[in-house]
């Protein structure tokens, strides 16, 4: 499965919120998420282009990892996911394996859901607030096909699909904590 997913930088949040209720979505409520990012010195997932997290969103635990990204315009990339029992005991695993922790992310998060497209208004904990519209996809002719169909939404609410961030979150706060000027 690939994840199709666009990511922008917002100023006002309330104003993009209320586009979006205008457009009949359902409300999948609010939550905070907390990911732990996690690495392992032989086989580097970070610096080859994925991630691997633990994700507690209010007390529903999740096992992500997220291969490569598919392309240099969205975050697309193959993406395998598990629920988990315990963030505490995967924790344990992953260190008893040699992984260690190099970021904790936290965000609040907002849902909503528009057809097949999950739409979240996301406000990040030292980065500021973000718009993600994410699909998913499973060959090349439905990427492209949901692609098109999250930059014609992007486009109904009023953005700019020419300012869509690459950058996962991860990657903006480590740039921002290495004093990186352009994390965005």
């Amino acid at each position: 499965m690939i994840e199709v997913e666009t990511k922008l930088k917002i100023d006002h949040i309330e104003h993009i919120e209320d586009r979006i209720k205008e457009l009949k979505v359902e409300n999948k409520g609010e939550k905070t998420q907390i990911d732990l990012y996690f690495d392992h010195p032989i086989i580097q997932i970070l610096s080859g282009g994925g991630a691997l997290r633990v994700r507690d969103a209010d007390g529903k635990y999740r096992l992500t990892y997220k291969g490569p990204k598919k392309d240099n315009k969205r975050t697309s990339r193959p993406e395998f996911e598990i629920r988990i029992e315990s963030a505490r005991e995967m924790i344990k695993i992953l260190n008893e394996l040699g992984f260690y922790e190099i970021y904790k992310v936290k965000k609040l998060r907002k849902t909503y859901l528009l057809k097949d497209l999950i739409i979240t208004l996301d406000n990040v904990d030292g980065l500021g607030e973000f718009i993600e519209v994410e699909g998913k996809a499973s060959n090349d002719e439905e990427f492209k096909k949901k692609k098109d169909e999250i930059f014609k939404l992007l486009r109904k609410l009023g953005l700019s699909t020419e300012e869509i961030s690459q950058r996962s979150y991860l990657e903006m706060l480590l740039d921002k904590k290495k004093g990186v000027k352009q994390y965005i």
